[in-house]
């Protein structure tokens, strides 16, 4: 069924202290581990999927990009239908497609033009920082610290943004009937508010992930459905689900 575009019925974002960030990945943790070889499962045929995808002549750099939200949307709720008590198959990860596709889709294409104007802003403010000398090269062709961190914030900041336009946009499509832009605008105006915790969390999982690589990349099979339903988790506890 889908979703009813034309009305926004998500309630007002609350705001979340730095620490929920962290309280969010465990609360994926514990209801991915209540089914974990299915999570993984899951969570490795999307993987088989997106790398397949990315191989692609012509397409390749872009369709990976353009299913993502809809394997976000399933899910979130793959998430729901786990924490309700239900058990999970194999046709979750394609219940995005089933009854979301079109808007999920269209959170893509917003998600892909915001991520082109990003790159546009980060080679303008490198190129214009450059021609004001703040940006220059040690002997050897090496970096500074100080112009590496430089640079470092000029490329994480508008990637930061671009993030918390789409991290509760595919869960606003499929749980409140948003229509991909309003979606997108929703997520960013509540990442912003709680851009603490949204920090938090993106750092923990970026730790955890490099935790997870280490015993020969075995850890990823659980990292990678722990931070897809994170999603779920602070999409809850923002909105106040």
């Amino acid at each position: 069924m889908q979703p009813d575009t034309s009305v926004s019925r998500a309630p007002l974002p609350g705001r979340q202290p730095a620490g929920a960030g962290w309280h969010w990945i465990t609360a994926a943790f514990r209801l991915v581990r209540e089914q974990p070889l299915t999570w993984i499962l899951l969570s490795v045929v999307y993987l088989v999927i997106h790398v397949g995808t990315s191989l692609l002549p012509l397409i390749g750099n872009f369709l990976p990009l353009l299913l993502a939200p809809i394997f976000a949307g399933s899910f979130v709720l793959a998430a729901r239908k786990a924490e309700g008590g239900g058990e999970l198959e194999l046709a979750d990860l394609f219940a995005g497609f089933r009854d979301y596709g079109k808007p999920l889709f269209g959170v893509a294409l917003v998600y892909l033009a915001l991520c082109m104007i990003a790159l546009m802003v980060v080679v303008a403010l490198v190129a214009l920082l450059g021609s004001l000398g703040w940006v220059h090269m040690q002997e050897g062709d090496e970096m500074g610290m100080g112009t590496m961190l430089l640079v470092m914030l000029v490329v994480g900041v508008p990637v930061y943004l671009v993030s918390l336009a789409y991290w509760f946009a595919p869960a606003l499509v499929v749980f409140d009937g948003y229509a991909p832009i309003a979606a997108c605008r929703a997520s960013f105006a509540a990442g912003l508010a709680n851009w603490p915790a949204m920090l938090v969390c993106a750092l923990m999982l970026a730790l955890l992930m490099f935790l997870a690589m280490v015993p020969f990349f075995l850890g990823l099979l659980l990292w990678f459905p722990v931070m897809y339903v994170t999603s779920y988790t602070s999409y809850r506890a923002v909105f106040a689900r």
